[in-house]
């Protein structure tokens, strides 16, 4: 018996193709699409039956939502101050790429000895994002997670075969590795030649570049928040960690009391449960989460075979 489609897969497979008529320009990511069907369309068709769905009306919706999607210039480097993405530590460049980087720019990650990505559109950034992520933990053992050292600028080029005519898909961001040596040596692990096209010195022109950079700021602004979310739960992680292996401490000496020795229960399953709602909200990293959980259950096994 065929499986039956899902209301969202019903709707996703005609998002997909209103998508496909898009120019390359317009055309949204599958992150874009998803966040659109499932925050706006979906609770449209809600107590909507599969059967009535009609496709008319649902295209409409879908266009309706299209046309709230930020200008066309947003995709176009020539418009964007490519600085923005200077000085990117080794560590944010995954979240570079997906927070601060439009969902329409071609991009590549060049680091030299640790990899590189082919060029390929943010819009499909989902499906690409593992070399990324292969490249920053081929870091980690060299930086020990210090920062300075191993950073990423971007860098406007050509692609393969295309003119310097003014036409968006024809560039690409180059996020290079920067390697800084012990006398403050910049080494960066690819060519930083830049190619830039020459926009019209216009009213118009201004007033695009002027709405691509509120756009970019606005994203940059969303970035720090989320990032002083994570640095406040890194510091109440930090907090409960320390907090339980007093309590183990405590716990090991010979006098200790039976309440004592359930606090250290009490504190480790406190903790675990932070750890574990802090890496579903994307607060803390699959490496943080590994280390933290690696350090009190260390913790536990010292209380637990003192027994």
């Amino acid at each position: 018996m065929p499986k039956k489609n899902s209301k969202y897969n019903v709707i996703l497979k005609e998002f997909t193709k209103v998508n496909n008529k898009l120019s390359q320009e317009q055309q949204l990511s599958i992150r874009q699409r998803r966040d659109i069907i499932k925050n706006v369309l979906m609770p449209l068709y809600k107590n909507v039956p599969n059967y009535k769905i009609r496709l008319k009306p649902l295209r409409q919706a879908i266009n309706k939502e299209v046309d709230l999607i930020p200008p066309k210039e947003i995709c176009d480097l020539n418009y964007i101050d490519v600085s923005e993405y200077a000085l990117v530590e080794w560590f944010s460049l995954d979240e570079t790429i997906r927070e601060l980087i439009p969902d329409c720019v071609y991009v590549k990650v060049s680091a030299g000895e640790f990899g590189e990505t082919k060029i390929f559109n943010t819009r499909n950034y989902e499906y690409g994002s593992n070399k990324v992520r292969d490249i920053v933990e081929a870091i980690r053992p060299y930086a020990e997670n210090e920062s300075g050292r191993y950073i990423f600028s971007g860098y406007q080029k050509l692609r393969p075969r295309k003119r310097n005519n003014g036409v968006s898909e024809n560039y690409y961001l180059d996020l290079i590795l920067i390697k800084v040596d012990s006398k403050g040596n910049e080494i960066p692990a690819a060519s930083t030649e830049t190619v830039r096209f020459e926009l019209p010195k216009d009213r118009e022109t201004k007033k695009k570049k002027t709405k691509v950079k509120h756009i970019i700021e606005g994203r940059i602004k969303r970035l720090k928040q989320k990032r002083d979310s994570k640095r406040r739960a890194k510091k109440t992680l930090e907090n409960n960690i320390k907090k339980y292996t007093d309590s183990v401490k405590k716990a090991t000496r010979k006098k200790a009391s039976k309440v004592t020795k359930q606090t250290v229960i009490k504190q480790f399953q406190s903790t675990a449960s932070l750890l574990e709602k802090y890496k579903k909200q994307g607060k803390i990293t699959d490496y943080n989460y590994e280390k933290s959980l690696e350090k009190i259950l260390k913790e536990l096994d010292k209380y637990t075979s003192g027994l």
